[in-house]
């Protein structure tokens, strides 16, 4: 087996496995609390958090093997999403396309404030549309991430 197949394998599997974990926590998420008490807001708060943070270790893996690193930029997260719909010829298709980007970007500046704010200045106003766009973008990002793992797969 040639070296970049090895590479596309190992790849693969890190990626299914960190699908398999957002896939679990899409689950965890369609049983989260209902309740709009601070300690309802900061778990659900927290899933969106992790949501977003299981995309982008996909991401980073991605950007490791295949982009030649992370971006070192002061708003690295940000550009390594931007990053992911960048079509590199010769290395590698788009990851994502630019509807679930933007849609991946909502849940980006979430996190941001989720990290440095406390919980108890969560609003519920800001939460209630993430929530109710999760499953769609879970399933987007599913079927687009599938889609790049099998030409990944394919072109090794």
């Amino acid at each position: 087996m040639k070296p970049e197949e090895v590479l596309a394998r190992r790849l693969r599997a890190e990626v299914e496995s960190e699908l398999a974990g957002l896939l679990a926590l899409g689950r965890e998420f369609a049983e989260r609390p209902q309740t709009e008490d601070s300690y309802a807001l900061r778990a659900r708060g927290s899933l969106l958090h992790d949501f977003y943070n299981a995309v982008e270790r996909v991401f980073v893996r991605i950007a490791r093997e295949l982009n030649g690193g992370v971006p070192q930029a002061e708003q690295w997260h940000q550009q390594l999403l931007d990053d992911m719909r960048l079509d590199i010829p010769k290395v590698r298709p788009p990851v994502i396309d630019d509807s679930l980007a933007k849609a991946l970007g909502e849940y980006l500046r979430f996190r941001h404030v989720f990290r440095n704010v406390y919980g108890s200045v969560l609003e519920v106003d800001r939460l209630v549309p993430l929530e109710a766009r999760l499953p769609a973008t879970l399933a987007a990002f599913e079927q687009q991430l599938r889609a790049f793992l099998t030409w990944m797969v394919d072109d090794a």
